[in-house]
């Protein structure tokens, strides 16, 4: 019996002991709210707030609403978060939204060209377009009017942008301890993010917050909006792939494409803690709203059975300070496709390698360095907003070939071939990316992940059913067993890319040249059937990168200098009715890298003989688009000409006609066949732009 006890005894400590060992870590969700209100900008609703309120404490899961100005200044909104705070301290938490709105601006009493319509754009929404003295006038406004409501100091903040100045000020002045910032995304509603930590929470570094440093002994830290999908994020352009129910509702997907993202981000190897950063704007309309609440009660079942955890300010800091390396995984979970994506990210690199069929291809790597600088630090956003790391891949940019030849529709309608700037952003999965090319894995196999907090490991069997393995360490890769001849480089960037690759007898190098300088490079070196890779930087060399190459790292589309020859200009519709309706002409200018720019050029109109009068206006829904519109009263043919600022002339390559009302005039056409034509041509015109 003892003998029996004993066995019974030793067989239960060694499997709690093995469970305890074991056990996977619950994944951690922080949810932040925006919350806006009555002011014309992203207008806030009430009712949604109080529904949002209601539902959290209901399911008793905690959030924070972050605040803009305007419920600040709204003692309806005030009185009643004062209220459930009060009476669910550990559930109703607040944080300050820095969003800028007129009323704001006007308030504190800083000079800026924001309006109603205007407003959300990121030179006006946000620090990076203000000097850094208003942005601190800004902010202590803020975050004073935010203390004399609540009686203290937000540590959560929320802004899509801000700059690293003014974060680094209200760290230190105001204690602010973490940063909501806003998902990768390239050019979405006005801001581009591209390049930083796509998914984990990191600790900002003081010279531009959008890298991570791990030697801070003080950091921020920054997290980013919603659980972006792994796999089809990446060089999205219709914002759909993310866990905001405005965003995966627009194509039609279901609750069930949130109830994969969240259980995939559960789902992470062994000893890596997932992370889920969730919330919905109080701006949002009733169906996302409802749809938020369904994502609460999935988050509390999750919650119960032991999967998911809600965390504090500090345990994040305290937890992501330390973990230094990560891995974010995920497979397709849109169609039935073996597709997968694999981000990693270390203090100094991120990689994505995608598994496509019996494909292993690297199509991203970016270089981090802590002494990269913030774009905004000295310079004040005139157009949108620009955050991109510097890469040495990138396969989301499917670069255009300049040698594409007129459709004959195109050519009947008076359509130029008009690619802007030198590359499009796709999906690396929907094009033949630069990518670094990895050795086939067999049979469409699997991969399997091991990690630590020094090194993570992705392995699978080759082609030729021997195990490959690839380390990443947090300043190198590894490739076991492999040579040069497996381990290659895929160009396809149409020569335009900065990005220069060369061979040599170990293997090859990518190097990011600027004025004959490495900025950033890679290489892969193979010895002993091993291969590694290296890297390095010079970070001092990003601002030269960002004014000289700037289509690559900072495309503000102002301020550039116009090419003519790349510009733009053509009828919009070649014939029209005399005194009926005019010639439309359309003008884009563009650069040297035939990338549209925005100009307040005065524009001047001639015409080979005198016309009734010309306008032009800019397209108030594309400031790349200047219109030129031409009158005349009487049949007629034209040149035209424009100059821009007195001295930059441009010829219409094609003349204009104005041709008889044949409707009116039957007599008068069958007179004159060759202006009939021109009345069929604008007749023929007109159908093909309907």
């Amino acid at each position: 019996m003892k003998k029996v006890f004993f066995s019974l005894t030793l067989f239960l400590f060694l499997f709690l002991f093995k469970t305890s060992i074991y056990a996977k870590e619950p994944a951690q969700v922080l949810i932040i709210n925006q919350v806006r209100g009555e002011e014309c900008c992203s207008k806030g609703s009430f009712i949604y707030l109080k529904k949002q309120v209601e539902a959290h404490i209901s399911k008793k899961i905690p959030a924070y609403f972050v605040i803009r100005y305007d419920i600040l200044t709204n003692e309806e909104y005030v009185n009643y978060l004062k209220k459930y705070s009060n009476d669910y301290p550990e559930l109703i938490k607040f944080g300050l939204l820095i969003e800028m709105t007129p009323q704001l601006i006007k308030t504190v009493g800083v000079s800026h060209n924001i309006n109603s319509e205007n407003w959300f754009e990121a030179q006006n929404a946000f620090t990076i377009g203000y000097n850094n003295e208003d942005s601190v006038k800004i902010v202590d406004y803020l975050f004073n009017t935010f203390f004399e409501k609540f009686g203290y100091y937000p540590s959560i903040t929320s802004a899509w942008m801000i700059d690293t100045n003014t974060l680094n000020y209200i760290h230190k002045e105001y204690g602010v301890k973490i940063q909501q910032i806003t998902r990768e995304q390239y050019g979405t509603d006005s801001y581009t993010l591209y390049g930083g930590p796509p998914h984990y929470p990191y600790p900002a570094s003081k010279n531009w917050l959008f890298i991570p440093d791990y030697t801070n002994d003080d950091p921020v830290l920054i997290v980013r909006q919603t659980v972006t999908d792994p796999l089809l994020n990446y060089g999205d352009n219709t914002s759909t792939f993310t866990s905001q129910p405005n965003d995966y509702m627009k194509n039609k997907k279901t609750f069930d494409y949130f109830k994969s993202l969240l259980d995939q981000v559960i789902n992470q190897s062994d000893n890596q803690t997932g992370f889920a950063m969730l919330g919905l704007e109080n701006s949002m309309e009733d169906k996302y709203q409802e749809e938020y609440i369904a994502q609460l009660e999935l988050l509390g079942k999750r919650n119960s059975e032991g999967l998911i955890k809600f965390v504090s300010i500090d345990e994040l800091l305290a937890f992501w300070k330390q973990n230094k390396i990560s891995i974010y995984f995920g497979k397709n979970l849109v169609t039935n496709s073996n597709w997968q994506a694999f981000w990693i990210t270390t203090p100094f690199y991120r990689v994505r390698l995608i598994k496509k069929n019996d494909e292993i291809l690297i199509t991203d790597l970016r270089l981090y360095d802590k002494n990269y600088s913030d774009p905004y630090n000295s310079y004040e956003a005139k157009k949108s907003g620009y955050w991109v790391v510097p890469y040495l891949v990138n396969g989301s940019f499917k670069f255009h070939n300049v040698t594409e030849k007129q459709s004959l529709i195109k050519s009947i309608s008076n359509l130029p071939v008009a690619n802007n700037g030198l590359f499009d952003l796709k999906k690396d999965l929907e094009i033949d990316p630069n990518a670094i090319v990895l050795p086939r894995i067999l049979n469409k196999g699997d991969i399997k992940i091991k990690n630590s907090n020094e090194k993570i490991e992705l392995s699978y069997l080759k082609s030729s059913k021997e195990k490959f393995t690839i380390t990443f360490y947090d300043q190198k890769i590894t490739f076991t067993p492999s040579d040069k001849s497996e381990i290659t480089y895929k160009l396809i960037d149409l020569g335009f890319s900065p990005i220069k690759f060369s061979e040599n007898q170990f293997g090859f190098e990518l190097n990011w040249l600027i004025d004959k300088e490495s900025a950033a490079s890679l290489s892969n070196k193979c010895f002993d059937k091993i291969c590694q890779m290296t890297f390095k930087t010079q970070p001092d060399l990003i601002t030269k990168m960002r004014v000289k190459q700037y289509p690559f790292l900072f495309p503000e589309p102002i301020n550039r200098k116009i090419d003519l020859k790349k510009s733009l200009f053509y009828p919009h519709n070649q014939y029209a009715v005399a005194g009926r309706n005019p010639v439309r002409l359309i003008f884009s200018s563009r650069d040297i890298y035939n990338s549209p720019v925005i100009t307040n050029s005065n524009i001047d109109v001639f015409t080979s003989t005198p016309v009734l009068k010309t306008s032009t206006m800019q397209n108030p829904a594309n400031q790349f688009v200047q219109y030129i519109d031409i009158y005349n009263d009487q049949p007629k043919k034209l040149d035209v000409t424009i100059k821009l600022n007195k001295n930059m002339e441009i010829k219409l390559n094609q003349p204009i006609y104005f041709a008889p009302n044949c409707k009116k005039q039957i007599r008068y056409c069958l007179s004159h066949p060759k202006e009939a034509y021109w009345y069929l041509m604008s007749f023929v015109g007109d159908k093909l732009r309907k």
